[in-house]
Protein backbone atom coordinates (compact mmCIF):
# COMPACT_ATOMS: atom_id res chain seq x y z
CA UNK A 1 0.00 0.00 0.00
CA UNK A 2 2.43 2.63 -1.14
CA UNK A 3 -0.31 5.53 -0.10
CA UNK A 4 0.53 4.59 3.41
CA UNK A 5 4.22 5.16 3.11
CA UNK A 6 4.18 7.98 6.05
CA UNK A 7 2.90 5.68 8.02
CA UNK A 8 3.52 1.95 10.05
CA UNK A 9 0.24 -0.26 9.93
CA UNK A 10 -0.48 -1.52 13.12
CA UNK A 11 -3.67 -2.84 12.26
CA UNK A 12 -7.26 -2.78 10.41
CA UNK A 13 -10.22 -1.87 12.44
CA UNK A 14 -12.79 -2.14 9.96
CA UNK A 15 -13.77 -2.89 6.71
CA UNK A 16 -17.07 -1.46 4.41
CA UNK A 17 -18.55 -0.96 1.23
CA UNK A 18 -17.05 2.56 0.92
CA UNK A 19 -14.00 2.55 3.34
CA UNK A 20 -11.71 0.58 5.64
CA UNK A 21 -9.93 1.78 8.72
CA UNK A 22 -5.96 1.34 9.47
CA UNK A 23 -4.97 1.76 13.08
CA UNK A 24 -1.32 3.34 12.23
CA UNK A 25 1.85 5.18 13.61
CA UNK A 26 3.13 8.28 11.62
CA UNK A 27 6.68 7.19 10.85
CA UNK A 28 8.12 10.92 11.32
CA UNK A 29 6.05 12.56 14.11
CA UNK A 30 5.35 9.13 16.06
CA UNK A 31 1.96 9.78 16.93
CA UNK A 32 -0.72 7.28 17.08
CA UNK A 33 -4.23 7.32 14.65
CA UNK A 34 -6.51 5.83 12.83
CA UNK A 35 -6.44 6.44 8.96
CA UNK A 36 -10.15 5.96 6.92
CA UNK A 37 -9.47 5.29 3.60
CA UNK A 38 -11.70 5.10 0.25
CA UNK A 39 -11.67 1.86 -0.73
CA UNK A 40 -12.41 3.14 -4.68
CA UNK A 41 -9.57 5.10 -6.89
CA UNK A 42 -9.47 8.22 -7.03
CA UNK A 43 -9.11 8.88 -10.56
CA UNK A 44 -9.51 12.48 -11.43
CA UNK A 45 -7.76 13.88 -9.02
CA UNK A 46 -9.43 16.22 -7.13
CA UNK A 47 -13.00 17.52 -9.30
CA UNK A 48 -13.11 13.69 -8.93
CA UNK A 49 -17.07 13.32 -7.91
CA UNK A 50 -16.27 10.50 -5.27
CA UNK A 51 -13.56 12.39 -4.24
CA UNK A 52 -15.94 15.48 -3.60
CA UNK A 53 -18.42 13.57 -2.09
CA UNK A 54 -15.64 12.22 0.32
CA UNK A 55 -14.68 15.97 0.71
CA UNK A 56 -18.25 17.15 2.00
CA UNK A 57 -18.04 14.26 4.69
CA UNK A 58 -14.96 15.43 5.65
CA UNK A 59 -16.14 19.24 5.91
CA UNK A 60 -18.90 18.39 8.17
CA UNK A 61 -16.82 16.28 10.66
CA UNK A 62 -14.19 19.47 10.52
CA UNK A 63 -17.15 21.68 11.18
CA UNK A 64 -18.48 19.72 14.13
CA UNK A 65 -15.09 19.78 15.36
CA UNK A 66 -15.19 23.73 15.79
CA UNK A 67 -16.40 22.91 19.42
CA UNK A 68 -14.23 20.47 20.32
CA UNK A 69 -16.65 18.17 21.90
CA UNK A 70 -15.21 15.21 23.88
CA UNK A 71 -18.13 12.42 22.64
CA UNK A 72 -17.56 13.38 18.93
CA UNK A 73 -14.46 11.45 16.90
CA UNK A 74 -12.32 14.44 15.68
CA UNK A 75 -10.67 13.73 12.34
CA UNK A 76 -8.54 16.52 10.31
CA UNK A 77 -7.08 17.19 7.42
CA UNK A 78 -7.95 15.08 4.33
CA UNK A 79 -5.80 14.20 2.06
CA UNK A 80 -5.10 12.80 -1.47
CA UNK A 81 -2.04 10.32 -2.01
CA UNK A 82 -1.31 8.24 -4.95
CA UNK A 83 -5.37 8.09 -6.00
CA UNK A 84 -6.60 7.55 -2.83
CA UNK A 85 -8.14 9.48 -0.87
CA UNK A 86 -7.65 9.24 3.12
CA UNK A 87 -8.34 11.05 6.33
CA UNK A 88 -6.71 10.62 9.96
CA UNK A 89 -9.36 10.85 13.22
CA UNK A 90 -8.81 9.95 16.39
CA UNK A 91 -8.18 6.32 17.82
CA UNK A 92 -10.58 5.47 19.70
CA UNK A 93 -9.63 2.73 21.91
CA UNK A 94 -12.60 0.10 23.05
CA UNK A 95 -15.24 -0.84 21.72
CA UNK A 96 -18.69 0.07 20.08
CA UNK A 97 -21.82 -0.75 22.23
CA UNK A 98 -22.86 -3.83 20.26
CA UNK A 99 -19.34 -5.54 20.81
CA UNK A 100 -19.40 -4.88 24.68
CA UNK A 101 -22.62 -5.78 25.02
CA UNK A 102 -22.30 -9.10 23.31
CA UNK A 103 -19.49 -9.31 25.48
CA UNK A 104 -21.29 -9.11 28.48
CA UNK A 105 -24.02 -11.65 27.39
CA UNK A 106 -26.08 -8.81 26.40
CA UNK A 107 -26.62 -7.91 29.88
CA UNK A 108 -24.71 -4.46 31.08
CA UNK A 109 -25.20 -2.32 34.79
CA UNK A 110 -27.76 0.44 34.22
CA UNK A 111 -24.92 2.74 34.73
CA UNK A 112 -23.33 2.07 31.78
CA UNK A 113 -26.93 3.34 30.28
CA UNK A 114 -27.22 5.73 31.71
CA UNK A 115 -23.48 6.95 31.31
CA UNK A 116 -24.45 6.45 27.64
CA UNK A 117 -27.67 8.08 27.58
CA UNK A 118 -25.40 11.12 29.34
CA UNK A 119 -22.64 11.09 26.93
CA UNK A 120 -24.73 10.71 23.53
CA UNK A 121 -27.31 13.12 24.21
CA UNK A 122 -24.68 15.82 24.84
CA UNK A 123 -22.90 14.71 21.68
CA UNK A 124 -26.89 15.31 19.55
CA UNK A 125 -27.42 18.54 21.11
CA UNK A 126 -23.95 19.88 20.30
CA UNK A 127 -25.22 18.34 16.64
CA UNK A 128 -29.16 19.71 16.68
CA UNK A 129 -28.24 22.83 18.57
CA UNK A 130 -25.50 24.03 20.03
CA UNK A 131 -23.09 23.62 17.20
CA UNK A 132 -24.21 27.14 15.60
CA UNK A 133 -22.00 28.76 18.27
CA UNK A 134 -18.71 27.77 16.91
CA UNK A 135 -19.73 28.02 13.35
CA UNK A 136 -21.88 31.23 12.42
CA UNK A 137 -20.38 34.59 10.92
CA UNK A 138 -20.65 37.71 11.78
CA UNK A 139 -21.13 38.63 7.77
CA UNK A 140 -22.27 36.10 6.57
CA UNK A 141 -24.67 35.36 8.52
CA UNK A 142 -25.42 39.02 9.16
CA UNK A 143 -25.21 39.10 12.78
CA UNK A 144 -25.38 42.57 14.44
CA UNK A 145 -22.39 43.76 17.09
CA UNK A 146 -22.91 44.42 20.98
CA UNK A 147 -23.17 48.06 21.10
CA UNK A 148 -21.61 48.03 25.18
CA UNK A 149 -19.08 44.91 23.78
CA UNK A 150 -17.58 45.22 20.12
CA UNK A 151 -16.28 41.29 20.88
CA UNK A 152 -19.66 40.08 21.04
CA UNK A 153 -22.63 39.98 18.72
CA UNK A 154 -26.45 40.36 19.54
CA UNK A 155 -28.50 36.73 19.35
CA UNK A 156 -32.26 37.13 19.77
CA UNK A 157 -34.49 33.88 20.08
CA UNK A 158 -35.45 34.72 16.40
CA UNK A 159 -31.82 35.13 15.54
CA UNK A 160 -31.11 31.76 17.14
CA UNK A 161 -33.24 29.80 15.27
CA UNK A 162 -32.12 30.84 12.42
CA UNK A 163 -28.71 30.13 13.16
CA UNK A 164 -29.74 26.53 14.32
CA UNK A 165 -31.92 25.34 11.64
CA UNK A 166 -28.61 26.88 9.18
CA UNK A 167 -26.02 25.01 11.11
CA UNK A 168 -27.90 21.40 12.79
CA UNK A 169 -26.55 18.31 12.09
CA UNK A 170 -28.20 15.51 12.13
CA UNK A 171 -26.45 12.11 12.29
CA UNK A 172 -29.44 10.09 10.34
CA UNK A 173 -27.22 6.88 10.87
CA UNK A 174 -27.15 5.99 14.91
CA UNK A 175 -27.03 2.34 15.68
CA UNK A 176 -25.14 0.42 18.19
CA UNK A 177 -22.02 0.27 15.85
CA UNK A 178 -21.49 3.72 15.66
CA UNK A 179 -20.73 4.50 19.48
CA UNK A 180 -17.65 3.38 20.95
CA UNK A 181 -17.08 2.93 24.29
CA UNK A 182 -13.56 4.19 25.27
CA UNK A 183 -11.65 1.97 27.65
CA UNK A 184 -12.50 4.65 30.40
CA UNK A 185 -16.15 3.84 30.22
CA UNK A 186 -16.89 6.92 28.10
CA UNK A 187 -18.36 7.31 24.50
CA UNK A 188 -18.08 8.67 21.39
CA UNK A 189 -20.07 9.15 18.34
CA UNK A 190 -18.67 8.30 15.22
CA UNK A 191 -19.41 7.73 11.24
CA UNK A 192 -21.65 10.56 10.08
CA UNK A 193 -21.78 8.97 6.80
CA UNK A 194 -25.33 9.38 6.18
CA UNK A 195 -24.99 13.40 8.37
CA UNK A 196 -27.32 16.02 7.17
CA UNK A 197 -26.01 19.34 6.54
CA UNK A 198 -28.51 21.78 5.46
CA UNK A 199 -30.76 20.04 3.03
CA UNK A 200 -27.87 18.16 1.61
CA UNK A 201 -27.80 14.69 2.46
CA UNK A 202 -24.67 13.01 2.29
CA UNK A 203 -24.83 9.34 1.32
CA UNK A 204 -20.78 7.91 1.86
CA UNK A 205 -22.51 5.08 3.84
CA UNK A 206 -22.68 1.71 2.53
CA UNK A 207 -26.43 1.64 4.14
CA UNK A 208 -29.37 3.59 1.67
CA UNK A 209 -30.22 5.17 4.74
CA UNK A 210 -29.81 4.10 7.94
CA UNK A 211 -29.96 0.37 9.75
CA UNK A 212 -33.36 -0.96 9.86
CA UNK A 213 -34.05 -2.20 13.05
CA UNK A 214 -33.01 1.65 14.20
CA UNK A 215 -34.86 3.51 11.64
CA UNK A 216 -37.80 6.14 12.85
CA UNK A 217 -41.34 4.77 11.88
CA UNK A 218 -41.64 8.01 9.93
CA UNK A 219 -38.81 7.22 7.43
CA UNK A 220 -40.22 3.69 6.76
CA UNK A 221 -43.18 5.66 4.01
CA UNK A 222 -40.37 8.74 2.83
CA UNK A 223 -36.87 8.21 3.43
CA UNK A 224 -36.68 12.14 2.64
CA UNK A 225 -38.08 12.78 6.03
CA UNK A 226 -34.98 13.89 8.18
CA UNK A 227 -35.51 15.89 11.35
CA UNK A 228 -33.81 16.14 14.97
CA UNK A 229 -36.69 13.44 15.90
CA UNK A 230 -35.59 11.27 13.96
CA UNK A 231 -32.14 10.99 15.61
CA UNK A 232 -33.99 11.03 19.12
CA UNK A 233 -36.05 7.40 17.71
CA UNK A 234 -32.70 5.88 16.49
CA UNK A 235 -31.16 6.66 19.71
CA UNK A 236 -34.04 5.40 22.28
CA UNK A 237 -33.49 2.03 19.69
CA UNK A 238 -29.75 2.27 21.06
CA UNK A 239 -30.77 2.73 24.65
CA UNK A 240 -33.22 0.24 24.17
CA UNK A 241 -31.03 -2.16 23.39
CA UNK A 242 -28.16 -1.17 25.88
CA UNK A 243 -30.59 -1.89 28.63
CA UNK A 244 -32.90 -4.67 27.11
CA UNK A 245 -29.84 -6.85 25.59
CA UNK A 246 -31.99 -6.91 21.85
CA UNK A 247 -33.57 -4.25 19.82
CA UNK A 248 -36.62 -4.22 20.08
CA UNK A 249 -37.94 -5.20 16.08
CA UNK A 250 -34.81 -7.59 15.02
CA UNK A 251 -34.43 -8.45 11.52
CA UNK A 252 -35.30 -11.79 11.16
CA UNK A 253 -34.54 -13.52 7.79
CA UNK A 254 -36.04 -16.83 9.04
CA UNK A 255 -39.81 -15.15 8.00
CA UNK A 256 -39.04 -15.45 4.20
CA UNK A 257 -36.04 -13.76 3.12
CA UNK A 258 -34.02 -10.41 3.80
CA UNK A 259 -36.68 -8.16 2.01
CA UNK A 260 -39.58 -9.31 3.84
CA UNK A 261 -37.94 -9.20 7.04
CA UNK A 262 -37.02 -5.91 6.56
CA UNK A 263 -40.42 -4.92 5.82
CA UNK A 264 -41.76 -6.60 8.60
CA UNK A 265 -39.36 -4.59 10.77
CA UNK A 266 -40.47 -1.90 8.83
CA UNK A 267 -44.53 -2.82 9.75
CA UNK A 268 -43.50 -3.60 13.35
CA UNK A 269 -41.77 0.08 13.67
CA UNK A 270 -44.95 1.49 12.56
CA UNK A 271 -47.90 -0.21 14.45
CA UNK A 272 -46.50 -2.17 17.38
CA UNK A 273 -45.15 -1.02 21.14
CA UNK A 274 -41.62 -2.55 22.08
CA UNK A 275 -41.85 -5.00 24.48
CA UNK A 276 -42.32 -4.03 28.57
CA UNK A 277 -38.28 -2.55 29.07
CA UNK A 278 -38.51 -4.58 32.28
CA UNK A 279 -39.96 -7.83 31.13
CA UNK A 280 -37.04 -8.05 28.46
CA UNK A 281 -34.26 -6.87 30.71
CA UNK A 282 -35.73 -9.45 33.17
CA UNK A 283 -35.03 -12.33 30.36
CA UNK A 284 -31.84 -10.96 29.30
CA UNK A 285 -30.59 -11.73 33.20
CA UNK A 286 -31.58 -14.95 33.35
CA UNK A 287 -30.40 -15.58 30.44
CA UNK A 288 -26.86 -14.38 31.16
CA UNK A 289 -27.05 -15.85 34.96
CA UNK A 290 -28.79 -18.98 34.82
CA UNK A 291 -30.57 -19.43 38.41
CA UNK A 292 -30.59 -16.02 39.14
CA UNK A 293 -33.58 -14.16 39.93
CA UNK A 294 -33.74 -10.38 38.03
CA UNK A 295 -34.54 -7.37 40.46
CA UNK A 296 -35.37 -3.76 39.09
CA UNK A 297 -31.84 -2.40 39.11
CA UNK A 298 -32.96 1.00 36.96
CA UNK A 299 -34.27 4.55 38.21
CA UNK A 300 -37.85 4.24 36.41
CA UNK A 301 -37.32 7.94 35.19
CA UNK A 302 -34.59 5.71 32.63
CA UNK A 303 -37.54 3.73 31.12
CA UNK A 304 -39.74 7.32 30.96
CA UNK A 305 -37.18 8.86 28.87
CA UNK A 306 -36.33 5.65 26.58
CA UNK A 307 -40.19 5.20 25.65
CA UNK A 308 -40.27 8.74 24.98
CA UNK A 309 -37.88 8.82 22.68
CA UNK A 310 -39.24 5.70 20.83
CA UNK A 311 -42.92 7.28 20.18
CA UNK A 312 -44.33 6.65 16.68
CA UNK A 313 -45.75 10.36 16.60
CA UNK A 314 -42.66 12.35 16.05
CA UNK A 315 -44.33 15.08 17.80
CA UNK A 316 -44.25 13.26 21.35
CA UNK A 317 -41.03 12.49 21.23
CA UNK A 318 -38.38 14.95 22.54
CA UNK A 319 -37.63 17.77 19.82
CA UNK A 320 -34.38 17.59 20.01
CA UNK A 321 -31.30 16.08 21.66
CA UNK A 322 -30.98 19.61 23.41
CA UNK A 323 -34.35 19.05 25.40
CA UNK A 324 -33.14 15.21 25.88
CA UNK A 325 -30.11 16.47 27.35
CA UNK A 326 -31.69 18.76 29.70
CA UNK A 327 -34.00 16.72 31.22
CA UNK A 328 -31.63 13.60 31.78
CA UNK A 329 -29.26 16.28 33.44
CA UNK A 330 -31.88 17.16 35.72
CA UNK A 331 -32.37 13.16 37.02
CA UNK A 332 -29.12 13.20 37.29
CA UNK A 333 -28.48 16.14 39.19
CA UNK A 334 -31.66 14.41 41.75
CA UNK A 335 -29.71 11.57 42.35
CA UNK A 336 -32.33 9.75 41.43
CA UNK A 337 -30.12 6.37 41.29
CA UNK A 338 -29.80 6.89 45.34
CA UNK A 339 -30.82 3.38 46.59
CA UNK A 340 -34.97 4.34 47.66
CA UNK A 341 -34.98 4.55 43.64
CA UNK A 342 -34.66 0.99 43.50
CA UNK A 343 -36.73 -2.15 44.54
CA UNK A 344 -35.58 -3.76 48.25
CA UNK A 345 -35.27 -7.44 48.46
CA UNK A 346 -37.66 -9.11 50.72
CA UNK A 347 -37.46 -12.00 52.74
CA UNK A 348 -41.18 -12.89 53.45
CA UNK A 349 -42.55 -15.20 50.80
CA UNK A 350 -45.83 -13.86 51.32
CA UNK A 351 -44.26 -10.35 50.57
CA UNK A 352 -42.05 -11.62 47.42
CA UNK A 353 -45.61 -13.15 46.05
CA UNK A 354 -46.89 -9.93 46.26
CA UNK A 355 -44.30 -7.85 44.90
CA UNK A 356 -44.68 -10.58 41.59
CA UNK A 357 -48.20 -10.06 41.58
CA UNK A 358 -47.85 -6.19 41.61
CA UNK A 359 -45.65 -6.51 38.59
CA UNK A 360 -47.58 -8.66 36.72
CA UNK A 361 -50.46 -6.26 37.36
CA UNK A 362 -47.97 -2.91 36.05
CA UNK A 363 -46.80 -5.29 32.81
CA UNK A 364 -50.48 -6.31 32.29
CA UNK A 365 -51.29 -2.19 31.99
CA UNK A 366 -48.35 -1.46 30.14
CA UNK A 367 -49.83 -3.78 27.82
CA UNK A 368 -53.27 -2.11 28.11
CA UNK A 369 -51.54 0.70 27.68
CA UNK A 370 -49.76 -0.22 24.45
CA UNK A 371 -53.18 -1.79 22.65
CA UNK A 372 -54.78 1.63 23.41
CA UNK A 373 -52.42 3.72 21.99
CA UNK A 374 -52.03 1.35 18.92
CA UNK A 375 -56.21 1.68 18.32
CA UNK A 376 -55.40 5.95 18.67
CA UNK A 377 -52.62 5.67 16.08
CA UNK A 378 -54.63 4.08 13.79
CA UNK A 379 -57.82 6.06 14.31
CA UNK A 380 -55.26 8.81 13.61
CA UNK A 381 -54.10 7.50 10.30
CA UNK A 382 -58.25 7.61 9.29
CA UNK A 383 -58.82 11.18 10.19
CA UNK A 384 -60.98 10.03 12.86
CA UNK A 385 -59.14 10.10 16.41
CA UNK A 386 -59.34 14.03 16.52
CA UNK A 387 -61.86 14.10 19.18
CA UNK A 388 -61.16 11.05 21.22
CA UNK A 389 -57.54 11.64 21.64
CA UNK A 390 -57.33 15.20 22.06
CA UNK A 391 -56.77 14.95 25.95
CA UNK A 392 -54.66 11.74 25.48
CA UNK A 393 -51.55 11.71 27.40
CA UNK A 394 -48.73 10.07 25.36
CA UNK A 395 -47.68 6.80 25.66
CA UNK A 396 -44.71 7.51 27.53
CA UNK A 397 -45.84 9.73 30.44
CA UNK A 398 -49.24 6.61 30.81
CA UNK A 399 -46.85 4.14 30.84
CA UNK A 400 -44.26 5.95 33.37
CA UNK A 401 -47.58 6.87 35.98
CA UNK A 402 -48.57 3.35 35.70
CA UNK A 403 -44.34 1.53 36.57
CA UNK A 404 -44.62 4.73 39.60
CA UNK A 405 -47.57 3.88 41.00
CA UNK A 406 -47.04 0.15 40.62
CA UNK A 407 -43.22 -0.07 42.00
CA UNK A 408 -44.70 2.76 44.67
CA UNK A 409 -46.81 0.32 46.10
CA UNK A 410 -44.29 -2.47 45.81
CA UNK A 411 -41.74 -0.41 47.59
CA UNK A 412 -44.19 0.34 50.31
CA UNK A 413 -45.30 -2.90 51.03
CA UNK A 414 -41.68 -4.00 51.55
CA UNK A 415 -41.21 -1.74 54.31
CA UNK A 416 -44.19 -2.52 56.12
Amino acid sequence: MIFLKDYTLLDELGHGGFATVYKVRHNRLGYIRAIRVLNATIAHGEEDPMYQKFLNECRLLLCLGNGNHPNIVHIYQPLLKENKALVEMDYVDGQDVAQYLKANSGFVDSGEVIRLLMDMSSALAYCHVDIYRYCMDRELDKLQDDPEDGSKVIIDEQTRKRLIEKYSVIHNDLHSGNIMRRENGTYVLLDFGLAIEGDEVIRSSRRTNGAPEFKAPEKWDNDGIITPQTDIYSFGVVLYEYLTGNVPFPVDKSLGGPEKAIYLVGEAHKSQMPKSIYEARKETFEKAYPGSEYELDYPLWLEGVIMKCLEKDPADRYANAKELYEEVRQYSSQNTMAQEDVVPVADDSEMVEEIVRLTEENMRLQTEIRQLSAEISNMKSAGNAEKKSANALPLWLLSFIISALAMGAIIWFSSH
